[in-house]
């Protein structure tokens, strides 16, 4: 007989336990964590404050190349057919395109300067208040500073906000903990924010190419996810995600890469697709680019899609000086394969230490800033080279390795090897060794990794004595390193004021930049116009001027700026000594200044600016011999120099010709260089006065009567002008 079985009583509902007070607590702290508004309007607002002491900036640098000195910007909306119809530099370089090596269209960014040239710009004006009009008719405007840097801050403080919704829509699938998943957009976002070396691309209204095409990239990824999330509304986010990144293209070329990065995020994070769908999301941002490029770029700036520059170290930094054929002269020749990889590689270097460490920033890396050991041209076996390049072939093994496996950080880091390696100098020149802005896009992948990094550490962080994981330490690491660089850029955004403050604070980090030593004497002459600076103040100025153009002359042998340059201070000096009645000195510094002037007519023939400058220190060196030492015929022989280099078209040197003769006892000559002068400035009381003199002179030397009345005649003129003129009060 079988056993019965024993009843068992039946099962009580388990007692439904109230949530425990802690993660109650947790979650009250963990509130902001959990507000996408709260921290959208935090990362805008905290972006734009970063660079609100840029709002009362000039112009600096570039700028002039794509606003005030830009014909098509200047003519606000109507300048656009030549914005989108030329090469970016034409409106500045006129024809002279292939100054700068590779070819450049990037339209959209001149066009807001346009733009705002029309809406907020002035009529440009000349110093008699006439409006300055193009060679058609049309007026010219000049834009304003003040707006333009605001405009940047609000669209850098646009391009932080839609980079944190883009980290949040890529992580949101595979991130449980929402917390965490705020926290690394966050701090994705905060970090790229704060980081000093966007100040060159912010703080300089011409780096809103770099803010624009960052924005459009990131906001065409950021769309392209939407659409795949929400197929209900594809065709919208799919066609805003192609318009965002015809917006990025047209700003800059350097765009092109999420033509892969936008897939291969899908590849990381939508697992859910195949290969194929990867493929279908690669043909529409394909066929956008073919678009941009041969329906827009190749036909604005040539067909072969590049140009050759100039064999200039200025333009090309892979060039140094080697013997010339005849052994006695130095020459120009391009890099061997060692030194120029071996430079390349180590910028590469320089970057990664940037990122990480900021500091010292300046806006130069021209020639010959980049030195390796010994300051000499780095190679491939320099030991420092060497360990750059184990270095990234690690982080590309590294890379390959989370590739395969789909890790988070290996998509920061391809991302970080995609956008940097369109201005990485290896696969094409790009007319500089390296630049700041370069690394605005790449350091998008830096942020990224940092924020993993610190998410990697919150993770590990033991739990607390309530069970709750404490998450201070990563909140912490966070701020402290924002703090940090929230501190440098905005100590670094006043260097950006003006040409002369960037270019006077940068000398001091790039002591041996050719191209900033030739700057700051540049600057340096422009500072000593003011006519309320005292002489010994100038004389001072002048004579730091003319060491910085000296330092470019040693830097590059063959720079005609600086050559140029270093006249125009030896005359300005040689005038201050002329005034201080150190005759003797002053010629010595216009007979520097010619000889100056010669080397570049040695170098560059051509060049427009040197006959009228030379011009000037014959003028000037004839004044001297003439009224300050007396020396007539020698003080003739200058004059007939500078007229021939001015072909006869300079008015200074045409009257003290008139002078020379009529002190001379020629009243002939005289009047016929004051008659030139007179078809330059028909008015000008002292030409008419003098010319009454000469041809009473003649007139009293056998002219006869038509000396007689000229003298009459330019006598009458001078008198309607002021009756009351004489030529001892007006000098």
């Amino acid at each position: 007989m079988a056993k019965k079985k024993k009843q068992q009583p039946p099962k009580k509902a388990p007692k439904v336990q109230p949530a425990p007070k802690v993660e109650a607590k947790t979650a009250a702290k963990a509130g902001f964590w959990l507000k996408t508004n709260w921290q959208v309007y935090l990362l805008f607002i905290v972006s734009f404050l970063l660079y609100a002491n840029t709002l009362g900036h000039q112009y600096a640098v570039d700028d002039s190349i794509v606003i005030q000195k830009n014909q098509f910007t200047r003519l606000g909306l109507k300048g656009m057919s030549g914005i989108w119809g030329e090469d970016t530099f034409v409106g500045f370089f006129g024809g002279k395109r292939n100054l700068v090596a590779g070819g450049r269209y990037r339209p959209f960014t001149l066009a807001t300067f346009a733009l705002e040239m029309q809406l907020f710009g002035k009529p440009a004006k000349d110093a008699q208040g006439n409006l300055l009009k193009d060679e058609k008719g049309r007026q010219l405007y000049d834009g304003n500073p003040e707006i333009s840097h605001a405009i940047n801050a609000i669209l850098y403080g646009l391009l932080v906000v839609v980079l944190f919704l883009w980290i949040m829509a890529l992580f949101d699938p595979q991130m449980k903990d929402k917390k965490l998943l705020h926290f690394l957009a966050f701090a994705t976002a905060l970090l790229f924010a704060a980081h000093p070396l966007h100040t060159e691309a912010v703080a300089n209204i011409k780096g809103r190419d770099e803010i624009m095409v960052t924005l459009g990239a990131i906001l065409a990824a950021y769309w392209s996810l939407k659409a795949v999330d929400q197929p209900k509304k594809l065709f919208l986010y799919a066609g805003g995600a192609i318009l965002a990144f015809f917006v990025a293209l047209f700003s800059k070329e350097s765009a092109i890469p999420f033509i892969v990065l936008i897939p291969l995020s899908f590849y990381f994070f939508r697992k859910q697709l195949g290969f194929d769908k990867l493929l279908i999301w690669t043909v529409p941002f394909v066929v956008a680019a073919a678009v941009f490029w041969f329906g827009m770029r190749n036909p604005a700036i040539g067909w072969d899609g590049k140009t050759e520059p100039a064999v200039e170290l200025m333009n090309d930094p892979y060039l140094k000086l080697a013997p010339a054929p005849d052994g006695k002269t130095q020459v120009y020749v391009p890099f061997s394969d060692s030194e120029r990889y071996g430079t390349v590689l180590y910028t590469w270097g320089e970057y990664v230490r940037l990122l990480v460490l900021p500091h010292p920033l300046t806006n130069d890396y021209y020639p010959k800033h980049i030195r390796g050991a010994k300051n000499e041209i780095p190679t491939l076996t320099d030991p420092w080279v060497l360990l750059i390049l184990l270095f990234h072939i690690a982080l590309a093994v590294w890379a390959f390795m989370g590739l395969l496996k789909r890790k988070p950080y290996a998509f920061a880091l391809i991302f970080y090897a995609a956008t940097f390696s369109v201005v990485s100098n290896l696969f094409f020149p790009i007319g500089t060794n390296m630049a700041e802005r370069f690394m605005f896009m790449p350091s998008v992948g830096f942020s990224l990794l940092s924020a993993l990094g610190i998410l990697a550490l919150l993770r590990r962080m033991p739990d607390n004595k309530e069970g709750v994981k404490n998450y201070s330490l990563g909140l912490w690491s966070l701020l402290f390193v924002s703090a940090l660089y929230a501190y440098k850029t905005i100590d670094r955004n006043p260097a950006w004021y003006d040409d002369y403050t960037l270019f006077t604070t940068d000398i001091e980090v790039s002591p041996n930049s050719a191209k900033l030593n030739n700057a700051v004497s540049g600057v340096l002459q422009e500072r000593i116009q003011d006519p309320k600076m005292p002489a010994a103040e100038k004389m001072r100025i002048l004579q730091k001027a003319q060491g910085h153009a000296a330092k470019a002359i040693e830097l590059h042998p063959s720079y005609t700026n600086a050559w140029l340059l270093q006249g125009n201070a030896f005359i300005y000096m040689g005038e201050l000594k002329e005034q201080q009645n150190a005759a003797q000195e002053a010629l010595k510094l216009f007979d520097q200044a010619i000889a100056c002037f010669n080397q570049v007519k040695v170098y560059r023939p051509e060049h427009p600016d040197v006959n009228n400058n030379m011009t000037v220190a014959h003028r000037d060196k004839a004044r001297v011999l003439g009224q300050r030492l007396n020396k007539l015929q020698e003080a003739v022989n200058e004059l007939q120099k500078a007229y021939s280099l001015s072909n006869g078209q300079d008015f200074e040197t045409l009257r003290l010709m008139g002078i020379a003769y009529g002190i001379g006892g020629n009243p002939q000559l005289a009047a016929r260089y004051f008659e030139e002068a007179l078809a330059i400035m028909p008015n000008n009381i002292a030409i008419l006065y003098n010319l009454e003199a000469a041809y009473k002179q003649l007139a009293e030397n056998g002219g006869g009567a038509a000396a007689q009345q000229k003298a009459q005649e330019y006598g009458r003129r001078w008198k309607a002008i002021d009756p009351n003129y004489d030529p001892r009060k007006a000098q």
